[in-house]
């Protein structure tokens, strides 16, 4: 079985850089994109078992993004889980994709991870 591919949706290196060697220690395939419309592209072609977005990226938001994945009918089903530095629009994503969806940086890295297997059923666990 192959590893569950996991897209980082990041604009910033450094915090894209981190979830791929923490995520890459963990098993997963993990697969990078440096703005939302990349992210866009990268998922279609993909399909990953999970996305985990940014909303504060050049070009194509966060909030677009998702509104782009929910409308295609490939990826409306993708899981999404929402890392983000933008505090006032936390709750807004609590509130469409739940609570326990929504990481403010910094995260907790242990309970980032935690969730990331709930949503994927580990990284052997999905597609």
């Amino acid at each position: 079985m192959s590893a569950t591919r996991v897209l980082v949706v990041e604009d910033d290196p450094s915090v894209r850089g981190l979830l791929h060697t923490l995520l890459s220690a963990e098993g997963y395939d993990v697969v990078t994109a440096s703005d939302g419309l990349a992210g866009l592209v990268k998922a279609a072609a993909t399909k990953p078992a999970l996305m985990l977005l940014d909303l504060m990226m050049p070009d194509l938001g966060g909030v677009r993004v998702l509104e782009q994945v929910r409308d295609n009918p490939v990826l409306v089903d993708t899981p999404v889980i929402v890392v983000t530095g933008k505090v006032d629009a936390v709750q807004g994503m609590r509130d469409l994709l739940g609570e326990s969806s929504v990481f403010v940086k910094p995260f907790a890295v242990a309970e980032l991870l935690a969730r990331v297997a709930e949503v994927t059923g580990g990284p052997e666990g999905g597609q």
